[in-house]
């Protein structure tokens, strides 16, 4: 920690390993199945790396299908020999998770719970819905199925815009799909870790589980995440880390698997969806990983200057 800098509170690191496969499910990938056998393991291991030099540990919600493959065990083995976390992001990464049914939805977590100690003997936590995708009715399952905390509360204002903005960017992809972000209600959460009331995600409580909602700036409520820092930048970005500093609030920074690997490459030419096949393209998927590496330090280095950083596992015990 360089002298003479604050430390206010923890940081928290995660990130949604959301490979093509799990977001496209072959729609618009130009390759039998829309899957590359590198796309995991590559990008686990600039992440591995891009976190050791700021000591790091980071919570990595994996889909569980992803188990299915032998060739991604070893990787998911290098992030817990490295000291980081595995997270549940459900078992086949259902977009429209909040709308499934309860029998449903216990069924896609329990089945990555499940796939994951099987493959790499670990039982996940904590959960984050597709999307951000959720509702309600998945606390008492959460809690049933020995969950400490959840991380699907997205308490942004822009949620009414940003759910539009996904519907009309997914016209290709069936109804469910096209859905994103969770329950209304949960655009007024906490913006501190919280632990939940018994009946409802986004509201303080004694009876719930924690819950680590997404950054979010202050006062407008803008979403602070590495997609948004990428189409936005740095002299924005700054300027709400500041705010958030500068009111004793703790940061959770959100990145996605596409943030650390680079789909400019040949490698990766068959793969990539068509921006006029009617489903959103995020501009990670645009970028050369040189230059979304060089954005993601200037912010990180920033914020190391001021936190220090905890797994979401390890946070929930005190909270």
């Amino acid at each position: 920690m360089p002298g003479g800098q604050r430390v206010i509170s923890h940081a928290v690191v995660s990130i949604d390993v959301d490979t093509l496969a799990s977001i496209y499910k072959g729609t618009g990938c130009r390759r039998k199945g829309g899957y590359t056998y590198a796309e995991l393991e590559i990008g686990i291991q600039n992440i591995i790396h891009f976190f050791e030099r700021y000591e790091c540990p980071v919570t990595l919600f994996m889909v569980g299908a992803d188990f299915q493959r032998p060739q991604n065990i070893r990787p998911v083995r290098d992030l817990l020999s490295a000291g980081h976390e595995i997270g549940n992001h459900s078992m086949h990464h259902e977009q429209g998770f909040r709308f499934l049914s309860s029998r449903q939805k216990r069924a896609e977590i329990a089945a990555m719970d499940e796939i994951c100690r099987e493959k790499v003997g670990v039982k996940p936590v904590g959960f984050r819905a597709p999307g951000w995708n959720i509702a309600d009715d998945t606390l008492p399952i959460l809690k049933e199925l020995g969950y400490r905390y959840d991380s699907s509360v997205f308490p942004t204002f822009l949620m009414p815009a940003l759910k539009s903005s996904h519907w009309l960017s997914m016209k290709a992809k069936p109804r469910l799909d096209r859905s994103t972000m969770g329950q209304s209600s949960y655009m007024t959460a906490p913006l501190l870790p919280y632990r939940t009331s018994a009946v409802t995600l986004g509201r303080r409580g004694e009876n719930g589980i924690v819950e680590f909602p997404i950054s979010v700036s202050p006062l407008i409520r803008f979403p602070f995440t590495a997609t948004f820092y990428l189409l936005f930048g740095e002299r924005m970005y700054s300027g709400i880390l500041n705010e958030l500093i500068r009111r004793d609030l703790p940061v959770h920074f959100q990145f996605h698997l596409s943030d650390f690997v680079d789909y400019t490459t040949n490698e990766f030419a068959d793969q990539m969806p068509g921006g006029n096949q009617g489903v959103y393209v995020p501009k990670a998927l645009l970028l050369p990983l040189e230059a979304k590496i060089k954005a993601f330090q200037k912010m990180m280095d920033k914020i190391a200057m001021h936190y220090t950083f905890a797994r979401m596992d390890h946070w929930s015990l005190e909270i």
